[in-house]
């Protein structure tokens, strides 16, 4: 492992814990799946919690899950900046600090210590710089490679259930056990991937629900039910969408991961202030790594009878995709108060808590997020 301090000015010294990049993640995809053109992009994240009320022997901290070493990104370890306010006024940078951490298995984290205050709003940014590539998929050299003997280790975790992706669900396994009856019993992994995708897709009657996510520039997260509830309620919203497909996907044994990140919504590649917080999955297919995909551009743009042998947009090639930053492969869900009437949803949160607050509890709170997202010009290819 290691490790280097930063010499700080107003935000504080950085302290970035590093290592061996994580296999297969931290990996350039393998042909036929390779990156081609990439963008360097800086993320601000402006975090505004709740009045803390503790106790001054209670330390506590704000923990921002982060991908550093990824298939389509790469985060500049040394390029991350943090500044802590109380009630709006600087708290000094030499008090304050940030330590960025990962491990082999890629789960990295930015970790803010809090200042010891009592029913003070506390607010801290974080910033920091990726580049980020778009995908190029040869599909017709993809199909010519067989499902493996086993699956690495590393990806063994996204083939099982997890909170939102609950694979292991009645209704999902029945769904994807259907499916595979109509499937050639030799089919490729790839164009197993695309069928049981396509499937996920159009499994929600209304697929287009939103609720409660944003207050101006203010986001809690991006909106969620989760797999199971939208499907009981045959009722949700993109990120829904994208949870579905990743169950259906561990239920039919492939391993799939969600990625939380940050999608322009003004001209591709150009500065932007209000970033849209958007859900996309990612399959890992032998020899090739990680597929990014789309279940919402595929419900809406690949009919039932596309044939899987054609290229689909939404799945493996994206020339785009340089301009949607990744963030994190950690899925937090929140749910508010059930009190608080208008605000019903569920949010894919951003942050949590590394320690027990008094108040709201364990876990992701109520923290409200400005995203900001410039761009820094061309990466390196």
């Amino acid at each position: 492992m290691l490790a280097f301090g930063l010499a700080g000015t107003s935000t504080g010294q950085v302290f970035v814990e590093t290592g061996v990049a994580p296999p297969p993640e931290g990996r350039p995809p393998l042909a036929p799946l390779r990156r081609t053109d990439s963008r360097r992009w800086e993320i601000s994240l402006h975090l505004t919690l709740p009045a803390i009320a503790r106790r001054d022997d209670t330390a506590e901290a704000l923990v921002v899950p982060v991908t550093l070493l990824d298939t389509w990104s790469l985060a500049d370890a040394r390029s991350f900046r943090t500044q802590v306010l109380v009630d709006t006024a600087p708290f000094p940078g030499a008090k304050t600090g940030l330590t960025v951490v990962q491990n082999r298995w890629g789960d990295s984290r930015a970790i803010i210590p809090l200042p010891s205050v009592i029913e003070e709003r506390v607010q801290a940014d974080v910033a920091w710089v990726v580049e980020s590539w778009s995908c190029l998929l040869d599909e017709a050299a993809a199909a010519k490679i067989p499902f493996p003997a086993a699956w690495p280790a590393e990806v063994e975790r996204w083939r099982q259930p997890s909170p939102g992706i609950e694979s292991t669900a009645p209704a999902i396994v029945q769904a994807v056990n259907q499916l595979r009856q109509s499937l050639p019993a030799d089919i490729a992994p790839v164009y197993a991937a695309k069928e049981v995708i396509r499937a996920a897709s159009r499994s929600l009657r209304n697929a287009g629900h939103t609720e409660g996510g944003t207050t101006g520039v203010l986001q809690r997260g991006v909106f969620i039910w989760g797999a199971e509830r939208a499907l009981s309620a045959q009722l949700g919203g993109p990120a829904d969408l994208t949870c579905i497909a990743l169950a259906y996907l561990r239920a039919a044994g492939l391993p799939a991961r969600p990625t939380i990140g940050l999608a322009p919504s003004g001209h591709s590649g150009q500065p932007n202030a209000d970033p849209k917080l958007a859900m996309w999955g990612e399959v890992y297919l032998p020899e090739m790594g990680w597929v990014p995909f789309d279940a919402n551009e595929i419900r809406s743009g690949i009919a039932a009878q596309t044939q899987v042998t054609r290229q689909w947009k939404g799945f493996g090639t994206d020339k785009d995709a340089k301009d949607r930053v990744p963030i994190t492969h950690e899925l937090l869900i929140y749910t508010p108060k059930s009190s608080d009437a208008l605000r019903t949803a569920s949010f894919a949160a951003l942050c949590r808590m590394q320690t027990r607050l008094d108040q709201p509890g364990q876990g992701p709170v109520d923290i409200l997020v400005r995203t900001t997202l410039l761009n820094r010009g061309r990466g390196g290819g």
